[in-house]
């Protein structure tokens, strides 16, 4: 990476820690967790205003070009405060089919101005409750059937939906208010949605159709996948820096529990883990933007989650340990980072997930 680029990375790392400062950090994601599970209209206008979400989105599509690495850098921010707005699933999802599928669109300008936010159904629930081929229809206009594990489905204005057609997958775009559509909330570890949805005759808007539509889902996902990984590295970063404040001040035999060996050796260990997750994730990043085989890019994206959920759990699990009994408490911060890492770990699939994809894809390249 150029150092010119390197240069613009920091600056908008600076902006983004500064504004997300600015709004309180994890405090406001704990105020917003205990009033309702969701995200504020107002800061997703701000970040819309320093150009957040176009961040990922080609200059000629409106956005700032700066690719996965820039967004990388958000989504770390975003971490690092467990910020609850749809950042990583805006930039990666719902934009990212977007941008592939239909760049003029009118919903593009929306999303990257932050004047409406959409969420992304594509998977569907089988009989014995694991992943099942799609089945939702979209005929004459209206959707029919269900989507499962819709992240986000609690606030956004409206849903795009990748469904059966008659020639094949389509991709539409229904409103959050449309008749026939009901939503079931399930409420996770971190106080976020996951969503339920269901489709009986909901008007829709038909975006794209075809073998694209499966691309670019596969493109999007692979993106969002390594921008989750990247808020996890974030996450990781805030919850060993708290834990290595907590150790310093607290005392015990009279004097400072961080002056004990096996705590200074344990905070070691999960430094290195936290240095080579992030190093590995903004590696992946950095080679996904140059990256134009989709094999390729599917299995830098698994190595990115792999790396930074492996951390990521051992981090936040080590530093409930090492905080003692305070740590199982709400009072304290380091349980908000738990639970969101065990939701966002979980997200896109967790580490023994993206190892068997990875190994499965070397395997492919090697046999070809």
């Amino acid at each position: 990476m150029l150092s010119s680029d390197q240069e613009d990375l920091r600056l908008l790392r600076e902006s983004a820690r500064t504004l997300f400062e600015r709004a309180g950090g994890s405090g406001r994601a704990r105020k917003l967790r205990d009033a309702s599970g969701g995200w504020d209209s107002d800061m997703i206008g701000e970040l819309a205003g320093a150009g957040v979400f176009g961040v990922t989105v080609p200059e000629a599509n409106g956005g700032l070009g700066m690719g996965l690495a820039a967004g990388g850098v958000i989504a770390e921010e975003v971490g690092r405060v467990i910020a609850p707005e749809p950042v990583v699933l805006t930039i990666g999802l719902s934009l990212g089919l977007l941008r592939r599928l239909r760049p003029d669109h009118p919903k593009m300008e929306q999303l990257i101005n932050g004047e409406t936010t959409l969420a992304v159904a594509w998977q569907e629930r089988g009989p014995g409750g694991a992943p099942a081929d799609a089945t939702c229809r979209y005929a004459d206009g209206k959707l029919t059937g269900s989507k499962a594990w819709v992240v986000g489905a609690a606030g956004p204005h409206g849903f795009l939906v990748v469904a059966r057609g008659h020639n094949g997958p389509v991709l539409v775009l229904t409103e959050a208010t449309a008749a026939g559509l009901s939503f079931d909330k399930r409420v996770q570890a971190d106080g976020s949605s996951l969503g339920e949805l269901s489709f009986s005759g909901t008007p829709a808007e038909q975006l794209a159709e075809g073998s694209a539509v499966q691309d670019a889902l596969a493109e999007a996902i692979s993106d969002t996948t390594a921008l989750a990984a990247a808020e996890l590295v974030g996450l990781s970063d805030r919850a060993f820096e708290i834990t290595l404040d907590y150790i310093k001040t607290r005392e015990q035999f009279g004097k400072p529990i961080g002056t004990f060996q096996v705590l200074q050796h344990r905070a070691v260990d999960l430094h290195i883990m936290r240095e080579v997750a992030q190093a590995t994730v903004r590696e992946v990043l950095a080679q996904m933007d140059c990256e134009t085989d989709q094999k390729i890019r599917t299995r830098l994206a698994s190595r990115a989650k792999a790396r930074a959920v492996t951390a990521a759990r051992r981090i936040t699990r080590d530093a409930i340990q090492m905080h003692g009994a305070v740590g199982y408490t709400d009072e304290y911060d380091i349980g908000l980072y738990l639970n969101r890492a065990l939701v966002l770990s979980a997200w896109l699939g967790d580490d023994a997930h993206h190892r068997r994809i990875w190994f499965e894809t070397r395997e492919e390249e090697g046999a070809a």
